[in-house]
């Protein structure tokens, strides 16, 4: 996934949410996506979150660490 497909992500993700992509990225930033998110996703969020072996295997995935980079603002080396 390229940054492209990841800021389209983002813009859809922020669509279905009813918020800007930039308020999306904040919150995010912020710590408050969680907020953000409507109960249903966010019971989903927890839930996957609070399994340890489904976080790592979410977590590992290459979108999930193109997304963190993204929104902690540092580029990959």
């Amino acid at each position: 996934m390229n940054e492209e497909q990841l800021r389209a992500m983002l813009k859809q993700a922020a669509g279905k949410l009813g918020m800007s992509e930039n308020e999306l990225m904040q919150n995010a930033q912020n710590g408050k996506l969680a907020q953000s998110l409507g109960s249903t996703h966010n019971e989903a969020l927890k839930k996957a979150l609070s399994d340890p072996e489904e976080a790592k295997r979410l977590l590992s995935t290459p979108q999930a660490q193109k997304l963190m980079q993204m929104l902690s603002g540092k580029k990959k080396p």
